[in-house]
C-alpha cells in the first residue's frame, strides 16, 4: 500500500501566472532549449515554460522541498542525481554541463522536473510535467505525489520477512483499516499544504487534488527487491522505481502488501490496484482478499486482462480536459508580455533577481531562501 495524489492546475489559469525571468539553473535550461534554429513563436512558449517550472520550484522550497533528482525535457536529461544529494537543487546544472547537439536545439514537448522528501511519515517522490502542447487528456502542469511508507522500509529483508514485520504491526481487519486511515490522512495534510503554498505563490485559484490509496499486485512472485530491475518486463516509467536512489528499500514492503493481506483474510477498502511494472488493473470499494487473484501461487499469470477482469474500472477523476488534440496549439501561447522580450530575455546573466518580487533586495538568486538559490 502507499499514496498517490495527482495535483492539477486549470488551463484557464495558465496565463494569469506571471512570467518571470529564469534565473541560474533555469536560465541554463532556456539556453539550452532555445539555441538552435527555432522561432520567435518557440522561445516564447519555452519563456514561458520554463518560468512556470521555476516558480513552481520555489513553491517546493516554500514546503521545505530541496531535494531533486531529475531535470529533464522530452526525456533528455539536464540533471539526474545518482549519489542521493542534499539540498542539491542550486548546484543541478551549476556542476552539470551537456553538449550542446542537435537533440537539445528544438522546441520541447514536455518540462519535468523531479524531487523528493520525507517526513515522519513518508518518503515521498513529487513529479511536476509541464505539457507544452494542447493534448487531450493531458493538463498543461500536472503534479503527481507519491507517499512510500516509512514504517515498513527494508534494505536487505525478503518478502518473507517483510511479512513477519507485518505481523507485528497489525493483528486485525480493524488494526489495518485505522492504520490506513491515519497514514491517508498524514498524506491528505501534506498534500493540501502543498497545494495551497502553490495557490498562493503561483496565484492560481483553480488547482485541483485527487487522492488514491494504491495497492501493487504482482504478476510474479518476487523475493528481494532487486529482482525486479532484472525482470524483461519492467517498464522504467513507473516514477518512483526508476532507479531512483534510495527509493528501492521502500518498495519490497509494496511487493508483499498484497499477498500478505490474502493469508490473513484483511480486506481492501477503497483501493486502486497495479501491477509491480505500473499497469493500471483497476479500483474496488470493498474487495476481499481471500480472491486468489492476491495470492503469490497466481503470479504467474501473464495475462494482465485476467487480472484487470477481477477489478472495477477505476474512476475518471482529473484524467481529461476539454479541447481538441492539436501539435500547433500550445497552453504557452498567450501573445507578447513585457515581462517576455524573446530570446534576449536571458541574456543578462542572471544575476539579479529583480523580477521575484519575494526577494527584491537581494543582489544574487545564490542566497535567497525565498528563490532557492535557482
Amino acid at each position: 500500500m502507499y499514496f498517490e495524489s495527482k495535483i492539477t492546475v486549470d488551463p484557464k489559469e495558465i496565463s494569469h501566472i506571471e512570467r518571470i525571468k529564469p534565473t541560474k539553473a533555469f536560465k541554463k535550461i532556456l539556453f539550452y532549449l532555445t539555441s538552435g534554429n527555432v522561432g520567435k513563436k518557440e522561445v516564447r512558449q519555452t519563456f514561458t515554460a520554463v518560468s512556470i517550472l521555476q516558480q513552481i520550484n520555489r513553491v517546493c522550497v516554500g514546503q521545505g522541498i530541496s531535494n531533486i533528482i531529475r531535470l529533464s525535457h522530452d526525456g533528455i536529461d539536464f540533471y539526474f542525481d545518482e549519489e542521493g544529494k542534499k539540498d542539491d537543487l542550486k548546484e543541478a546544472l551549476d556542476t552539470y554541463d551537456l553538449e550542446m547537439n542537435e537533440e537539445m536545439s528544438h522546441f520541447f514537448k514536455n518540462l519535468s522536473m523531479i524531487l523528493e522528501h520525507e517526513d515522519e511519515n513518508f518518503k515521498y517522490l513529487i513529479s511536476i510535467d509541464i505539457y507544452k502542447n494542447h493534448d487531450v487528456g493531458k493538463f498543461p502542469i500536472q503534479i503527481k505525489i507519491t507517499g512510500l511508507l516509512k514504517d515498513f522500509k527494508a534494505n536487505e529483508e525478503t518478502t518473507a520477512e517483510m511479512k513477519e514485520k507485518f505481523k507485528s504491526v497489525f493483528t486485525s481487519q480493524e488494526s489495518i483499516d485505522a492504520f490506513r486511515i491515519e497514514k491517508r490522512e498524514f498524506f491528505n495534510n501534506f498534500v493540501n499544504s502543498f497545494k495551497m503554498n502553490f495557490q498562493k505563490l503561483m496565484h492560481v485559484d483553480s488547482v485541483e487534488t485527487d487522492i488514491k490509496t494504491k495497492v501493487i499486485v504482482p504478476k510474479k512472485n518476487y523475493n528481494r527487491v532487486s529482482e525486479i530491475g532484472n525482470s524483461p518486463d519492467y517498464s522504467f516509467e513507473y516514477d518512483y522505481y526508476y532507479n531512483y536512489h534510495g527509493f528501492d528499500s521502500f518498495y519490497l514492503y509494496t511487493l508483499a502488501w498484497s499477498s500478505f493481506n490474502h493469508e490473513q483474510s484483511y480486506d481492501f477498502n477503497d483501493t486502486h490496484f497495479e501491477t509491480e511494472m505500473g499497469e493500471n488493473l483497476g479500483f474496488a470499494e470493498n474487495m476481499e482478499s481471500s480472491s486468489p487473484i492476491f495470492s503469490e501461487d497466481s503470479y504467474s499469470v501473464e495475462d494482465t486482462t485476467l487480472m484487470s477482469d477481477t477489478f472495477e474500472e477505476s474512476p475518471a477523476v482529473l484524467e481529461e480536459v476539454g479541447g481538441s488534440s492539436s501539435e500547433s496549439s500550445s497552453w504557452f501561447d498567450f501573445g507578447d508580455s513585457s515581462s517576455d522580450d524573446g530570446g534576449s530575455s536571458f541574456d543578462d546573466g542572471g544575476s539579479s533577481c529583480s523580477s521575484c518580487s519575494s526577494c527584491s533586495s537581494c543582489s544574487s538568486c545564490s542566497s535567497c531562501s525565498s528563490c532557492g538559490g535557482d
